[in-house]
């Protein structure tokens, strides 16, 4: 583990370097939102009734994390060898992490981000993870929400130059440097996992 705690911490630093370089635009489905949107991530510690979870694919990992970066927002991270390294890289960045998936840990996950989100602070999951299928949302991102009375933030990121990991399962994208991002943001509400799932789609 000290390995790939190691790998992430370098690759936390390089990649936290590298996305210095993008430059943001957000976009939102209903107006009304961006006063919200803004002063949630304006909280560095627990609000409880005013936190707001936020949803994304993984496809959208590295246009996301880095504008969400150093907020002080939880994110749910995998119990495997690769998420040890991406938990060492996302805390790097400014991240807390919740160990746990669908796969490994999925329950006792589920209920440490619950209770995060309990305890007023903001959380992120990838609602597709971790290993799909493509734009696939699972419940655990529902069910949290519902339990939590914390409403959700779909979000999308599209760089405008980027390269994209075909191979992968994800199709993951990475942005490629200086390049603009359109962060788009749908309606801030409550959905259960199909309406997430249209939704999400849907941006």
């Amino acid at each position: 583990m000290l390995v790939q705690r190691f790998a992430g911490l370098l690759a936390g630093f390089f990649y936290k370097t590298y996305a210095s370089t993008y430059r943001y635009e957000v976009e939102f489905e209903d107006p009304t939102d961006k006063k919200i949107f803004f002063e949630n991530l304006s909280f560095r510690d627990a609000h409880p009734g005013k936190n707001l979870i936020y949803a994304c694919f993984h496809q959208d990992d590295l246009s996301c994390l880095p504008y969400f970066s150093n907020q002080n927002i939880c994110i749910l991270i995998s119990q495997s060898k690769d998420g040890q390294m991406l938990a060492s890289a996302v805390e790097h960045m400014g991240y807390q992490t919740v160990r746990g998936s669908s796969h490994r840990g999925g329950v006792a996950g589920l209920l440490a981000g619950m209770k995060k989100v309990i305890e007023g602070h903001k959380m992120t999951i990838a609602v597709d993870g971790p290993k799909g299928p493509i734009y696939k949302v699972k419940e655990g991102i529902t069910a949290v929400s519902e339990k939590s009375k914390r409403p959700i933030v779909p979000v999308r990121g599209y760089p405008k130059h980027k390269f994209v990991f075909k191979k992968s399962w994800n199709k993951a994208t990475l942005p490629y440097p200086f390049t603009k991002i359109k962060l788009k943001i749908g309606k801030i509400g409550f959905y259960s996992t199909l309406e997430l799932e249209t939704k999400m789609k849907s941006l």
